[in-house]
């Protein structure tokens, strides 16, 4: 049975899911059973590790309570049984020097997100040095990866991509060796539900379940 790890570059994971369902809102997904369903796609993998890979919103954006929420329910994924939660940064920058930074008018400043390429990059090689894994589920579809699925290929991993419906995959289909479909039939499989949200603001917070 091929060993499988899932990493998940969740910025771009979630620009794509949220196209997919606009104007409606995304549902809300289970990271245990997301992982799972795709690995179970792959003809019986064995699922061993995942690695979600976020941005810390630095100071001035944590004042924006929906990324401060976000955050927090990302490194709350941390008291997950076999599962990575690895940080990068979001930094804000102002759009006019000569402007103050606002948080509650976003034309002020923008954002630029750090350290998720290096940190993916550097934590998929590694895991693959050491066999920890036959195959690499990747989920994003950002050509800045290339190079390592490239890399990966030359070392005897299988290097599979999840991509979400309506994501340009053309530049991707000769460096991999297969795609993982996401669409609402699949999702539907990985929705949360209630009774795990109310448990993993639980744990998030430190209670006891």
């Amino acid at each position: 049975m091929a060993r499988a790890m899932v990493f998940i570059d969740h910025m771009n994971f979630q620009i794509a899911l949220n196209s997919l369902y606009s104007p409606e809102p995304p549902p809300k997904l289970d990271y245990n059973e997301l992982p799972r369903q795709m690995v179970a796609s792959l003809n019986g993998g064995e699922l061993m590790k995942t690695v979600l890979f976020i941005p810390k919103p630095d100071d001035f954006l944590m004042q924006d309570g929906g990324l401060e929420k976000y955050y927090l329910w990302a490194t709350g994924m941390k008291v997950q049984r076999n599962f990575d939660v690895i940080e990068g940064t979001n930094i804000a920058r102002p759009t006019n020097p000569d402007v103050p930074m606002n948080i509650r008018n976003n034309e002020t400043y923008y954002k630029v997100e750090k350290g998720t390429d290096v940190n993916i990059a550097a934590i998929s090689l590694r895991m693959a040095f050491f066999n920890a894994y036959d195959t690499a589920v990747f989920v994003s579809g950002d050509t800045d990866y290339l190079t390592i699925y490239e890399t990966l290929r030359m070392m005897g991993k299988i290097v599979m991509v999840a991509v979400v419906k309506g994501q340009y995959i053309g530049r991707l289909i000769p460096c991999v060796d297969g795609f993982i479909n996401l669409d609402r039939v699949f999702f539907k499989k990985c929705e949360l539900r209630e009774k795990f949200v109310h448990r993993r603001q639980k744990l998030s917070k430190g209670q006891t379940v």
